[in-house]
């Protein structure tokens, strides 16, 4: 039972590892490994709160700041 649940958690987190790296290469236009403003315009959801994700403040979502969306 606890091998299922470890096994589980793993595809669990793995599957959100990869959303991530899907959002950022969909987002990413300019293929630098992060997003900017204008292109998380393309995404309503994003937009709303990347003010909040860009934690340096720099206009730019790195992956790291991504993996808190």
């Amino acid at each position: 039972m606890k091998k299922t649940i470890l096994i589980s958690a793993f595809v669990l987190a793995t599957g959100t590892v990869y959303a991530q790296e899907d959002k950022i290469a969909i987002l990413d236009t300019d293929a630098d490994g992060r997003i900017s403003v204008e292109e998380a315009a393309s995404d309503p959801s994003l937009s709303a709160v990347f003010a909040e994700l860009d934690m340096n403040k720099d206009g730019y979502l790195t992956p790291s700041e991504l993996a808190e969306y």
